[in-house]
């Protein structure tokens, strides 16, 4: 089959990736090339070369790439943005349009949910279903979930940590909750490492900046390799979001290092954990949450990392989407 997946033009795919929707994207290339399908990925300027894909990076803006898609003989397209454009003239295109959907109904993408809907060969693809109840009401019953998945074999895994040591990763925005992170490890004893990419400058100043020191330190944006072996060598991680989280990939990616998790219960994030490795506590709860991260610390590492390969090993991300391109294509 011939695909080409348009991903995010606001960022390169290349590490350390700005979020996790360039590493699904990433994962996603990679996945349908080792399914055998001719793959054309379109990115930013500046995108990493991903073995056996054509990698497309002078179309810098959504409405060049759609001229770009329209013009070849594509069998399918898979849009994994979180852009307007590409939904909103996925009618335009000659072949079937796949949308993965990555973050709430906002206002601003509501409109191309809707135009999305009228060709028939469109479809629709949620990453939890606590998301997809969120978009129904506008794509309709087309839209699926697939969870997203990762690839264990690039998670280093540890049976033991360092007592009283937790890490926090991931896009510094207010949204992510990091200070909260800060504030229960300090009032549970706890060491914390922070890392990721400074997102929201202004937030990181005013609110992450003064709770740092000797007992909660920001390590910089990492790479992939310098965050696992982190994460394997804490006690336990921490996921703070206080926004509705579509899913959550930064818990999977704890869990396969051996990693318990203590966090709040947003969103899709009682859909993707259990109690067996994970303690989750209401969203905001910051002296809940510290008496969470010492329950944790408790938990089996081992049961951790068997979780994350037995649910949500990334091959079976690939094969369900593969499973939903030939359906499209077929009809």
């Amino acid at each position: 089959m011939n695909i080409a997946i348009l991903a995010p033009l606001e960022f390169p795919l290349v590490e350390p990736y700005a979020g996790g929707l360039e590493k699904h994207t990433v994962q996603l290339a990679k996945g349908m090339v080792g399914l055998g399908h001719e793959v054309t990925l379109i990115a930013r300027p500046g995108s990493q070369q991903i073995p056996g894909l054509t990698l497309v990076t002078t179309l810098t803006g959504y409405r060049q790439a759609l001229s770009f898609l329209r013009s070849q003989p594509f069998d399918l397209v898979h849009n994994n943005t979180i852009n307007l454009v590409p939904a909103l003239f996925a009618a335009w295109v000659k072949c079937p349009v796949v949308t993965t959907l990555h973050t709430p109904p906002y206002r601003r993408l509501v409109p191309g949910a809707l135009a999305a809907r009228l060709p028939g060969g469109s479809a629709f693809v949620a990453i939890s279903e606590h998301l997809a109840q969120q978009w129904r009401r506008y794509t309709g019953q087309r839209c699926s979930v697939i969870h997203n998945g990762i690839d264990c074999d690039e998670w280093e895994w540890s049976g033991s940590a360092q007592a009283n040591t937790a890490i926090w990763y991931g896009r510094l925005t207010p949204e992510k909750g990091a200070e909260f992170a800060i504030e229960a490890c300090r009032e549970a004893g706890y060491r914390l490492q922070l890392a990721g990419p400074i997102s929201d400058p202004t937030y990181f100043s005013r609110i992450i900046t003064p709770l740092l020191g000797e007992d909660a330190r920001y390590l910089g944006h990492l790479s992939q390799r310098e965050i696992a072996q982190l994460t394997a060598r804490s006690a336990v991680g921490l996921f703070t979001s206080v926004w509705e989280e579509p899913f959550g990939l930064v818990l999977l990616e704890m869990l396969a290092c051996g990693t318990p998790v203590a966090g709040f219960s947003s969103g899709a994030v009682p859909e993707i954990v259990t109690p067996a490795i994970s303690k989750l506590v209401p969203t905001g709860n910051t002296v809940a949450l510290a008496g969470a991260i010492t329950e944790a610390a408790t938990l089996k590492r081992s049961t951790c990392r068997s979780y994350v390969e037995a649910n949500f090993p990334v091959s079976r991300m690939i094969a369900a989407y593969n499973q939903l391109y030939h359906q499209l294509t077929a009809g």
